[in-house]
C-alpha cells in the first residue's frame, strides 16, 4: 500500500515521519498543514501525496506506525518477562526512550492522535485502537506478580500514576527544550521507586541501596 514510501531511503522515511510527527502534535488534525509538513520534510508538497494518498492517509500511517514500534520495542526489550510490575515498567520506559531517540515526537502525536474527535479521522484511528492497543495493552499488564500489592486496588492505581508521570514530564522537557532522554529516563525510574515503596508491600527495585 505504501510500496512508493518505502522505495525511498531509510533516512528520507523517517525525516518526513518525524517532521509529519511534529506538525501533527503541534495542531489538532484540521489545522495541521501538509505545507509544513513537506516543508519541513524537506520535500514538495506533491512528492508527499505520492508517499500518501492525503492528509488522512498520512495521519493514519502515522499512529498505526507509532503503536507498531513501541510495542516492537517493548517485545525486543524483553520487557513482558518481568513479572516484578514495576521491573516491567522499567524496562517500558527504557523501549519508550530508546524510540524517542529516533522519533521525538512520537508519543505527543500518540497521545494527540489517540483524542482526535475530528470525524475525518477518528473512525479510522479507533479502528486501529481496536486491531492494535486493545491487545497489547491486556498484555502488558499480564502475568504479574500482584501478590507483593499491598491491596488489588494499587496496580490500576500505579498503572494511571506511571502514565501521569511518563506524560507529565516528557511534555515538561520538551516546553522547557531539554529533551535529555537519559536523565528523562533516570528522572521516572527515581519516581518507581517511591511508587513502589508506597503500593508495595516491601522490597525495593533491583540495584537501589
Amino acid at each position: 500500500m505504501y510500496d512508493s514510501f518505502y522505495a525511498i531511503d531509510k533516512e528520507k522515511q523517517m525525516r518526513i515521519i518525524n517532521a509529519a510527527m511534529k506538525i501533527f502534535s503541534e495542531s489538532p488534525y484540521k489545522k495541521a498543514s501538509t505545507a509544513d509538513i513537506a516543508a519541513a520534510s524537506g520535500i514538495s508538497k506533491g512528492s508527499l501525496f505520492y508517499y500518501f494518498k492525503n492528509k488522512r492517509d498520512l495521519y493514519c500511517y502515522l499512529y498505526e506506525y507509532s503503536c507498531k514500534k513501541i510495542y516492537e520495542k517493548i517485545d525486543e526489550l524483553e520487557a513482558l518477562k518481568e513479572n516484578d510490575f514495576f521491573e516491567r515498567n522499567a524496562k517500558i520506559v527504557e523501549a519508550r526512550v530508546n524510540i524517542m531517540l529516533k522519533c521525538p515526537h512520537i508519543f505527543e502525536f500518540s497521545l494527540r492522535a489517540y483524542y482526535e474527535t475530528d470525524i475525518a479521522v477518528s473512525k479510522e484511528i479507533k479502528a486501529i485502537n481496536e486491531r492494535i492497543l486493545k491487545d497489547a495493552y491486556v498484555k502488558l499488564n499480564e502475568n504479574i506478580d500482584v501478590t507483593k500489592f499491598k491491596n488489588k486496588e494499587g496496580i490500576n492505581r500505579a498503572i494511571k500514576m506511571l502514565v501521569w508521570i511518563g506524560g507529565g514530564f516528557i511534555k515538561e522537557k520538551m516546553a522547557e527544550g531539554k529533551m535529555d532522554l537519559k536523565e528523562l529516563q533516570d528522572e521516572i525510574y527515581e519516581y518507581m521507586k517511591i511508587l513502589k515503596h508506597g503500593f508495595y508491600k516491601g522490597g525495593v527495585l533491583s540495584g537501589e541501596n
